[in-house]
């Protein structure tokens, strides 16, 4: 599997390569930095009191003390000393808060922490955002697929008589705002976590198929079946598989990989940034919304396909993780506040499965992190996913930016520029040196929250029609 694996990275890379450079505008946080201890530095004890974060070390508390930090917490909430990169150990890189009359002093405050012994950096965050530009409403023709010559590639299986492409144990990750899995057109292709699924159930008859793999469908049959409307809304989905009081609950991370009960994916962000096993999107939003941006990613990655409804995915029937990196609490339009811890998940889950992870972000900016960089090489090098990031849209205002762009330009980072499916470029999306090679990205149709479709624009759709 690696050799093919790596042998298909070597092929795409070698696709397109673009040869301008400017500049990309960053945009850092305005109350939050991140530092790493060293890596022969035992990670932190943090406890709050007062309204303030208390180390179990001397050195870094009399800084948080005399610097007027607010609040820490662990970057990477799940890291352990397996997930490093070199000597940056993920697991000892933190996010520090500093207090609102204190952020002019950002920049000497960074500068400051680099010199206690026990750090070995300090660093902006940067804001990452979401890319895509919703434009016209639902249209019959999905031209991506002829663009890319699916149904050609289609034609390497006996669809007619049932040998199609099966993608269980490579996992299609939409790490973004959240899926809504129970959308009709997506929710059977659903990844379920094997290990995280009570033994109870198995007992109960929950596979039907006993070939020894639980799919999403079956374990919404059971649901049906035991009449288990966990959320009390009359109606019977997926949903009810992640709920409390759901039947696969049991508060136990039986799988072992750090994450309690992720059956079918992760929330890294939760409302204000503490996890839940719970992806959907923010409720009561508008279903075409940014909220829906996830959702829309994912219909590309992974919708059912020769289902009679709606759309159909390059992948024909492929597994996709849901892994929800944006905060509830943010006023507005979402941002990507968890984006690396999601990925690192994203790393783990396909790993864990026996096979690997593609990770699909759609979103990034401005403004180079070190640590950022070290989990993306850690979630290939450690866990031998295949990363993709968005390479952008051009400037906001308009126009065309050339310049780096993250997590996209990283190493070990498969950049993606949108383009038409005709193979032009429409003169607005970003490329510079480090993208690796286009998709298409105009009028793309997907799923949208709820049980509808949309077609947007933006290099957020080339790239998991990448992936």
């Amino acid at each position: 599997m690696k050799i093919l694996k790596d042998n298909f990275i070597k092929i795409l890379i070698t696709v397109i390569t673009f040869s301008v450079s400017f500049a990309v505008d960053a945009t850092p946080s305005e109350n939050t930095f991140l530092f790493c201890l060293k890596s022969t530095i035992n990670p932190v004890e943090i406890n709050r009191s007062n309204n303030r974060a208390i180390v179990d070390n001397e050195e870094l508390n009399n800084f948080i003390i005399n610097h007027d930090i607010v609040d820490l917490e662990k970057w990477i909430p799940q890291a352990t000393e397996m997930d490093r990169d070199g000597d940056i150990y993920l697991n000892r890189i933190y996010r520090a808060y500093i207090s609102e009359d204190r952020r002019i002093e950002m920049p000497n405050i960074i500068n400051a922490i680099k010199e206690l012994s026990i750090v070995k950096y300090s660093e902006n965050e940067y804001i990452r955002k979401p890319f895509y530009t919703p434009n016209d409403p639902l249209v019959e023709l999905q031209c991506s697929l002829n663009s890319v010559k699916s149904k050609e590639a289609w034609d390497f299986w006996d669809i007619p008589n049932g040998v199609y492409p099966n993608g269980r144990h490579v996992l299609l990750a939409s790490v973004d705002t959240g899926v809504d899995y129970t959308h009709p057109d997506i929710q059977h292709n659903s990844w379920i976590n094997q290990g995280e699924i009570p033994e109870w159930m198995f007992e109960a008859g929950l596979d039907s198929d006993s070939d020894g793999y639980i799919e999403a469908t079956e374990v919404l049959d059971f649901l049906v079946n035991e009449g288990m409307d966990v959320n009390n809304d009359g109606q019977i989905n997926l949903r009810d598989a992640v709920s409390d009081g759901s039947p696969l609950e049991d508060n136990t991370d039986n799988d072992g990989n750090g994450y309690v009960d992720d059956i079918l994916g992760w929330d890294s962000s939760g409302y204000y940034g503490t996890d839940d096993n719970d992806p959907f999107p923010k409720e009561d939003v508008a279903p075409n919304g940014t909220w829906a941006h996830g959702t829309h990613v994912a219909g590309i990655l992974a919708a059912t396909t020769d289902n009679d409804l709606g759309m159909a995915s390059t992948a024909y029937n492929a597994k996709y993780i849901s892994v929800k990196v944006s905060r509830e609490n943010q006023t507005g339009e979402p941002g990507i506040s968890d984006g690396y811890a999601g990925i690192t998940y994203a790393a783990k889950a396909g790993y864990y499965e026996g096979g690997f992870a593609i990770i699909n972000n759609s979103w990034g900016g401005g403004g180079y992190s070190a640590s950022e960089n070290s989990v993306i090489n850690n979630a290939h090098n450690t866990y031998g996913a295949i990363v993709l990031g968005a390479a952008g849209n051009g400037y906001d205002s308009g126009g065309q930016e050339y310049g780096s762009h993250y997590p996209s330009s990283y190493d070990n980072c498969i950049s993606v520029c949108a383009m038409g499916c005709s193979y032009n470029w429409g003169n607005w999306a970003t490329y510079h040196p480090t993208v690796d090679l286009a998709a298409p990205g105009e009028n793309i149709q997907s799923a949208i929250i709820g049980s509808g479709y949309e077609s947007w624009d933006g290099s957020s759709m080339a790239c998991p029609n990448a992936a």
